[in-house]
């Protein structure tokens, strides 16, 4: 049973057909990850409530908690701009926060409920499952939606969809005719576009607003796979970088854009396995052609430009966390011996110079983790709940560890909200793949503008 604990209220002024004295009224459900009320229990004594619209001032409004119940109502200048929402309940002992995704109100469908969690931990959602188990799947973010695709078993359903505002996981409408994908990843082509690139069948354009033409068949270049890099460039699409055919590195890029237009680029060398992060338009290539060298695609060339001489050696399955500026670190893998690599590569200076130096230790090293699109993470992996942050600070770089999953997740996959609030979904646990979510928050929110 939901706690109803905030009503929204939107003003039609802007809106053919309404007025003021008819305000469009939106909903907000405040629970904790069973849905329940999650100030029940606590001494939570103050609910505030941070709101921004568009490029109006932030707003900032606290109601009180009495006897572990609350009620709100806020009044919006607008709902046709894109609306940011902070919450936390505060007491003595308590500080539960949450944050839904940027949201336009008018496009919702009027009701949003909010997860709230202790700051600096994760919780498990009990409320709401995927529709299938998955682990090394793939979720990539499209406004207030995320596409949660592949890594199940054969036969089941192969696509969903996660609704990040009113957190409800369902099947999209539309029965797609799609193979068994297998272990999946996917990136970003644009707001509405995303790439999907299955390891057991073809890559195809998941289109999340249109349903006339959802999926979309790819040919990429040949060894295009499993052994590519997959990385997104704002303006530009998805680059499938190296792989390989029958065990030999390949050399070929596909880029494929908005359209669904697949156009070829090439690295300086061939490559199965490379690792790859974006800075701006530009691509840093690392790994895959056994000596450990990088190189950087650079903005409107059709090769990639090798950097200052680095041999890093074999380093299979590792993870080049960027900062989307020019610095980068290289982390994890497993060298030819099989022993999962604890020293890393800090790259900096990209792409101009893209010099190469040790970077530090790390200490929790671990296969199967992943790092969500666009975020410095590095979440779960096997036999693994942990998560890490790679933090650039000054000329330093730094791996921190920050708290713990709710459970141990190996090969499962995520997006970050604009808030720093993140959700996790599927993975396996070292026992079976499973078909739940964990919302987590980290110690502080992204403040409002």
């Amino acid at each position: 049973m939901w706690l109803r604990a905030v009503w929204l209220v939107f003003i039609c002024a802007c809106v053919c057909g309404c007025d003021d004295s008819s305000p469009f009224v939106f909903e907000a459900v405040i629970v904790d990850a069973e849905g329940a009320n999650p100030a029940a229990g606590t001494d939570a004594s103050a609910l505030t409530i941070g709101l921004q619209e568009g490029t109006l001032p932030a707003r900032e409004t606290e109601f009180p908690v009495v006897d572990e119940t609350f009620d709100a109502v806020l009044e919006f200048e607008s709902f046709v701009v894109p609306a940011r929402v902070r919450v936390s309940l505060e007491g003595e002992t308590t500080d539960l926060l949450t944050a839904p995704p940027q949201f336009v109100p008018s496009l919702s469908g009027g009701l949003m409920r909010l997860v709230t969690t202790p700051a600096a931990s994760c919780a498990r959602v009990s409320f709401n499952m995927m529709e299938a188990p998955r682990a090394f799947l793939a979720m990539v973010q499209s406004g207030t939606f995320a596409l949660v695709v592949g890594g199940t078993e054969a036969s089941l359903d192969q696509v969903e969809f996660l609704d990040a505002l009113e957190w409800e996981s369902r099947l999209f409408l539309e029965e797609f005719s799609l193979a068994t994908l297998g272990p999946t990843r996917a990136t970003s082509i644009d707001e509405t576009r995303v790439l999907v690139l299955p390891q057991d069948a073809t890559a195809f354009v998941f289109d999340m607003e249109d349903p006339q033409n959802r999926v979309t068949p790819l040919v990429l270049h040949p060894g295009a796979g499993p052994a590519s890099a997959l990385v997104s460039v704002t303006g530009i699409g998805a680059f499938v970088i190296g792989g390989e055919v029958g065990g030999e590195p390949q050399s070929a890029i596909s880029v494929v854009d908005a359209e669904g237009l697949v156009t070829s680029r090439s690295l300086s060398t061939p490559r199965a396995g490379p690792s790859a992060t974006v800075f701006g338009e530009n691509v840093l290539i690392v790994g895959g052609d056994g000596i450990g060298s990088a190189e950087i695609l650079r903005a409107g060339t059709s090769t990639g430009q090798p950097t200052a001489s680095l041999e890093d050696g074999t380093r299979d399955a590792s993870l080049l966390v960027g900062d989307g500026v020019g610095r980068a670190l290289l982390l994890g893998g497993v060298d030819s011996f099989g022993t999962v690599r604890q020293d890393t590569v800090a790259f900096d200076g990209c792409p101009d110079e893209c010099t190469s130096a040790p970077g530090p230790t790390w200490s929790r090293a671990r296969l199967e983790s992943f790092q969500p699109e666009g975020s410095t993470l590095v979440i779960g992996g096997a036999d693994s709940a942990e998560i890490d942050e790679v933090r650039f600070e000054g000329a330093d770089v730094e791996i921190a560890a920050l708290f713990d999953l709710a459970v141990p997740r190996a090969g499962a996959s995520g997006i970050v909200l604009e808030s720093g609030a993140f959700i996790v979904g599927g993975g396996s646990d070292g026992v079976s793949p499973r078909d739940d979510f964990e919302f987590c928050v980290p110690a502080a929110l992204e403040p409002l503008e």
